[in-house]
């Protein structure tokens, strides 16, 4: 079972306490739930936000999206077109281009948030300087009924006991990483996007009539927002592409320089959303991914990207030397109908409620629902447990994500924190991080002393050395 049920409640603010936080109230995730990050590589933990905080964003993105882009969430119909100028994604997962508002910025800065993550880091990641060999040495005396210490890559053993269930006598080399011990009491934010997917059978009607009736200085804006422009330009000869899609099966690392430290701009092994919506049934804009794959994932990659029996296009086995179709752009790896589909058949709905919190691991497969369709025969999130609120995001069915996340305080990215935070203080769009941004964003419209404007600094404590101020 990947979801959690567990109530967390949030703890009281640590005051002037920065993200070296010594002293705090007990641990917000329970063994259990570590245990299940452990073995699936997916967590889910409800009630991060309470149902006052979950209205208050919903109202937040409302009117984000009314004032910057001018989408009525109530009429979507008549207004849903103008968000393919929020997506640099050409509408892939309903992912939208939204980075700084208040509303998301605290969602993205909460201290329950980083406390879960920092106890993840903790449990599930070597930090403290060990190598490969060691773990690899460690689980082959585990496997001959040995202890030798280095079973749970942890710093004692009242933080072994919260692994113990999943690595006793189980290879722990999945922990390891190539970026070296750091404090798991410090981090920073990745300024990340949110996810506004709305159904599928609105996109594809949207589509059809930005196809047939859109002002052509529109069709010039969707065009340069298009990767492949002799598609574009076939376009009135192909069928109509619906406005949003789903996004495809990935992984958000390179498999072949996973543990290569070249080249990289960021280590973020861990992943993370805050649920708007009640996202529980399957085929309804939702996350899935592949549990466990994490503990496979380094064999997988050593094995050419295949498991024993994967077959290629033509029925024969890839060799490990044979090149995958589906290389990596930067950090994103695509996933291959053909070539990966053993992984593609085992990818999972993962249930979750309005103010949840989803985290995996980087190595997990993952992306969200082909399709987003209407609960099937008549049934609501209400007959699965789901919360009840007001129609504030409309009745359309839409669903609303904040991405959000952390990185451990390694040296790549006390790098990449401060290009990051040169962004913020000019509200420009995230210019590294693999965030798929438009290139002919203006990249000089700085302020020339990158003055920090005062509506800017409405963070927290916590907020602002999490931003890197």
């Amino acid at each position: 079972m990947v979801s959690s049920n567990q109530m967390v409640t949030a703890p009281e603010n640590s005051g002037r306490n920065n993200t070296n936080i010594t002293s705090e109230p007990s641990p917000p995730l329970t063994p259990q739930q570590i245990n299940t990050y452990l073995r699936d590589g997916i967590l889910v933990v409800d009630n991060l936000l309470s149902c006052e905080e979950i209205a208050n964003a919903q109202c937040g993105l409302v009117q984000t999206l009314k004032e910057e882009y001018g989408v009525d969430v109530h009429d979507l119909e008549g207004t849903g077109h103008k968000l393919v100028e929020a997506s640099s994604t050409n509408g892939a997962g309903g992912v939208l281009d939204i980075f700084y508002p208040e509303w998301k910025m605290k969602i993205a800065t909460n201290e329950t948030l980083f406390r879960m993550t920092r106890q993840l880091w903790k449990e599930a990641y070597c930090h403290n300087g060990e190598n490969i060999e060691e773990l690899l040495e460690s689980t082959t005396l585990m496997d001959n009924g040995f202890t030798t210490g280095l079973e749970n890559c942890a710093a004692n053993d009242e933080d072994a006991d919260a692994g113990k269930e999943i690595d006793s006598n189980s290879d722990a080399t999945f922990k390891w990483h190539p970026f070296g011990a750091f404090d798991c009491n410090k981090g920073y934010m990745y300024i990340d996007r949110i996810g506004y997917r709305i159904p599928t059978k609105l996109a594809v009607s949207i589509g059809k009539q930005l196809n047939n009736n859109m002002p052509q200085s529109i069709q010039q804006q969707k065009s340069s927002n298009a990767k492949n422009q002799k598609l574009v330009q076939k376009k009135k000869k192909s069928k109509p592409r619906p406005i949003q899609r789903s996004l495809t099966p990935h992984f958000d690392c390179c498999p072949e320089k996973y543990h290569d430290t070249n080249n990289k701009n960021k280590w973020r092994p861990i992943q993370c959303f805050v649920s708007l919506t009640d996202n529980l049934q399957p085929n309804t804009g939702g996350f899935e991914g592949v549990p466990g794959f994490h503990r496979e994932f380094r064999s997988w990659v050593e094995n050419g990207r295949q498991f024993s029996s994967s077959p290629g296009d033509d029925g024969d086995d890839l060799s490990p030397q044979q090149p995958h179709p589906q290389q990596c752009v930067g950090e994103y790896t695509h996933l291959s109908p053909s070539f990966d589909r053993d992984i593609m058949q085992r990818m999972q709905h993962i249930p979750v409620r309005a103010g949840s919190v989803v985290f995996w691991d980087n190595r997990i497969p993952h992306g969200n629902s082909y399709r987003n369709d209407p609960p099937v025969n008549g049934i609501s999130n209400d007959d699965y447990g789901g919360t009840t609120f007001t129609d504030v995001l409309g009745t359309s069915g839409s669903r609303a994500v904040v991405y959000c996340s952390f990185l451990p305080d390694v040296q790549v990215n006390r790098s990449f924190v401060q290009r990051q935070l040169d962004d913020w203080k000019i509200q420009r769009a995230p210019r590294v991080g693999d965030r798929w941004i438009r290139q002919e964003d203006n990249s000089d419209a700085a302020d020339p002393d990158g003055t920090i404007r005062e509506e800017q600094v409405n963070l927290s404590e916590l907020g602002k050395r999490l931003i890197g101020l």
